[in-house]
């Protein structure tokens, strides 16, 4: 009889994620903006590592600091993209950004992804990526570097503003806590609102996908480093030599999590017993709640 490692009591079930309603409020605005997604204690703490870094913007944090390797599977956050990109889960970028009062430097109109080709190309009704941000310093109102957004722009290809910090009719900047979090979808139209305040604004980034996407901040992570990371991170980070195993995963990091309760671990075909787990399609909760 094959082992099944969806029986193994070692593996968590999946933190919380989408709900109908907040699934429906992302995929409509394509940004979701959840208040208070980390304690007070955790977002200071945050806010300590970035200020205690060199440099104003870095890549590839989760490797330098404990406080920002906790953020690889930080519950949350992690069922949500778990819920789009299923046993396929990679963290793709991580970087934080310190905005200074007065800084000359800010991003004009822009999205994430590939600009000549975008990810909208391949998948509209889905993100190929998705941006987790916390929100580490209060930005009660405009002009304090604040991220400037055009709700329901994840599916157009242009914006007659692109590369340009000239305002849209439909535009909105984010006021939130310390501690919010935002889910960004690749084809967002955004920018950086001006700085004039006294607060040197703090962010972490965090960007997911497939794991068939190149990453975007390293060729590839330390597996050594992996390697000391517990199970749920190691597998997020991708670290693997064999760059194909990016597409077909070794048995050892299937599941990533188990299903939650009442969720079905595999799809509907009727897998004969010798087929291996790994080799078992799994389906994510967005082909299960939305696409069915």
């Amino acid at each position: 009889m094959p082992h099944h490692p969806h029986t193994d009591p070692a593996i968590a079930p999946a933190p919380p994620g989408f709900t109908e309603d907040s699934w429906a409020a992302f995929a409509r605005d394509g940004i979701l903006v959840v208040e208070d997604a980390l304690e007070p204690a955790t977002a200071a703490a945050l806010s300590d590592a970035v200020a205690a870094q060199a440099e104003n913007n870095r890549g590839h944090i989760v490797g330098d600091d404990a406080r920002f390797t906790a953020l690889i599977d930080h519950p949350a956050h992690v069922g949500h993209v778990y819920d789009v990109y299923g046993e396929m889960l990679k963290l793709l970028r991580s970087e934080y950004v310190r905005r200074a009062p007065g800084g000359a430097v800010r991003n004009a109109w822009h999205f994430d992804g590939p600009r000549l080709l975008p990810f909208s190309a391949f998948a509209r009704s889905a993100p190929l990526r998705i941006k987790v941000g916390y929100w580490l310093t209060p930005l009660p109102r405009p002009a304090m570097g604040n991220l400037v957004y055009v709700p329901g722009s994840h599916h157009w290809d242009h914006l007659p503003q692109y590369h340009t910090h000239e305002p849209h009719p439909q535009e909105r900047r984010l006021i939130v806590r310390p501690g919010a979090m935002t889910l960004m979808w690749g084809g967002l139209w955004h920018r950086v609102d001006t700085n004039d305040s006294d607060v040197t604004r703090h962010n972490v980034f965090l960007e997911y996908g497939p794991s068939w996407l190149v990453t975007s901040d390293r060729l590839l992570a330390d597996p050594q480093w992996a390697e000391t990371l517990p199970r749920e991170q190691r597998i997020i980070m991708r670290a693997y030599r064999e760059q194909n195993q990016c597409v077909k995963p070794p048995s050892r990091d299937v599941p990533l999590f188990l299903p939650r309760p009442g969720e079905p671990v595999e799809a509907k075909q009727p897998y004969a017993d010798h087929v291996p787990s790994a080799l078992r399609k799994r389906p994510t909760w967005l082909e299960r709640r939305i696409w069915a």
